[in-house]
């Protein structure tokens, strides 16, 4: 009984040690978290403002909405989690070289016949016919035993070469979901601000036509031009302000999209966007340059990508695991150790303890270990297969985005050739139609085509920007452009 308590008081110390540990860590976890979130605070100054000024209208840059996103994305935060589940595989994993210490307690009531006879002669003829003794009383149990893994070929090795592997494939998944998340900011931040330079174009239109109407009101009254003039002008002006509506809308579609990427509405959407103020006859001097040449890209992206190291990662894990399911052909080795305590009268249960090697050696098990080493392979050969199949896609994904950003910046230099054809286009017009040379179709045709050329100009400069983003994206890596 002595012994069973001083058991007892150890494992209660251990217990006692480990709890006062874990909490120790959690505490440390708690300290970083809240470091972390000073970390972000300092480098958002969004989060000053956002989510404690509810009343007056605060301005958000790109590098803003990057860190609210970041901070309130649930696709990170899903990714997150699931990093969290592979560091306790891990540490499952690594409990396998660990010693293993389990204790048990019972109590029972019990009654047993016993032959008093038997123990006196081996002659039947001599036992009395009256002899047997009953034993009752309680019995009270425990046991501890402890066992300690010597060597199983590698098994559990492999177990933690996988859990390393698994942990770092979804730390890799996280950083590309990182990566995701802040290309679809940029994305959707540059549609939010060609919609807004949509509605000027739409404005500046509305308000052509408008002075178009009053002009050709002016003719009317004074018998220049005819009743049809105007009544052209209304209809003009009026496509121009469903125009206008339809690009008010656009806005507002862009800022939903924006908002479903940041996971939250900054400052219950009392808050506007810092625009890049960029003036399209000066358009090229504000694009960034198309990056450095194709092959460079290409190396880059092979090199750092995440989702590629993520599948890599996952290959190696693929190969830890065919070699841990193979390992099952082979027998394990352990060390125990038992102590059995009993407090109780009767004399059929007395202490004892026992320490040995055990070999454990599955010699048939209905062909499981074999199908397991099957399914195991053919995983294997699967990542391989899905990582030569990723670096085609990202070669391909990266020479599309180098291409189209290249194509985008030669329409750019294109547009602005058009955009002022437009406007010289439209000056002539609109004095041909003030000295009665032209009429009023052909100057409304000139004025359209003015409008076109802008917006054309307008989505082909933020397609440009997209398509920059893209290419940093599609390389894995990112930076910040920060318009104030």
């Amino acid at each position: 009984m002595n012994n069973l308590i001083q058991i007892c008081r150890t494992f209660l110390f251990c217990v006692v040690f480990c709890w006062l540990l874990l909490c120790t860590v959690h505490v440390n976890a708690r300290d970083n978290s809240i470091q972390i979130a000073g970390l972000i605070q300092q480098n958002g100054s969004f989060l000053s403002s956002p989510y404690t000024v509810s009343d007056t209208k605060i301005l958000l840059s790109l590098d803003d909405l990057i860190d609210i996103a970041l901070k309130n994305n649930q696709g990170i935060e899903s990714v997150r989690q699931k990093k969290v589940q592979t560091e306790g595989q891990l540490t499952q994993a690594k409990s396998g070289y660990l010693p293993q210490l389990s204790i048990e307690g019972r109590y029972y009531y019990t009654e047993r016949n016993d032959s008093a006879g038997s123990s006196l002669s081996e002659d039947p003829e001599q036992i009395p016919l009256d002899t047997d003794e009953v034993e009752a009383g309680d019995v009270i149990y425990g046991n501890a035993n402890i066992s300690q893994l010597i060597y199983d070929f590698g098994k559990t090795i492999d177990s933690i070469k996988i859990g390393k592997s698994n942990l770092d494939a979804a730390s890799s998944q996280l950083q590309r979901e990182v990566q995701d998340t802040v290309f679809q900011v940029k994305k959707g931040y540059f549609n939010v601000l060609e919609k807004k330079r949509l509605i000027d174009v739409a404005a500046e239109a509305v308000k052509s036509f408008q002075q178009h109407l009053d002009r050709a009101k002016v003719y009317l009254r004074a018998g220049v031009r005819t009743r049809i003039d105007v009544i052209n002008a209304e209809v003009e002006l009026s496509k121009a302000n469903i125009n206008l509506l339809r690009a008010e809308y656009g806005l507002k579609l862009a800022q939903v999209a924006l908002i479903e990427v940041l996971g939250v509405t900054p400052n219950n959407g009392s808050y506007g966007l810092y625009d890049d103020k960029v003036n399209l006859d000066n358009i090229l001097e504000t694009m960034p340059p198309v990056p450095a040449t194709l092959d460079k890209l290409l190396a880059n992206a092979i090199g750092q990508r995440m989702d590629i190291i993520q599948l890599r990662h996952l290959t190696e894990a693929a190969e830890s695991n065919y070699a841990r399911a193979k390992g099952d052909y082979y027998p394990s080795i352990t060390a125990e150790a038992n102590y059995n305590d009993y407090e109780t009268d009767l004399s059929l249960y007395k202490d004892s303890w026992e320490v040995g090697v055990a070999c454990t050696w599955e010699l048939f098990s209905g062909f499981h270990t074999k199908g397991a080493v099957a399914e195991a392979k053919g995983r294997l050969f699967e990542n391989q297969a899905q990582l030569k199949k990723l670096q085609l896609a990202v070669v391909r994904e990266v020479t599309e985005s180098y291409l189209r950003t290249d194509e985008n910046r030669e329409s750019v230099r294109m547009a602005l050739q058009t955009l002022e054809l437009a406007k010289e286009n439209f000056a002539l017009a609109e004095k041909r139609y003030e000295s009665g040379a032209y009429d009023v179709v052909e100057f409304n045709d000139a004025q359209l085509s003015l409008t076109r050329s802008r917006n054309e100009l307008v989505v082909i400069y933020y397609g440009y920007l997209t398509a920059f983003a893209s290419i940093e994206h599609a390389i894995g890596s990112y930076s910040r452009v920060n318009f104030r």
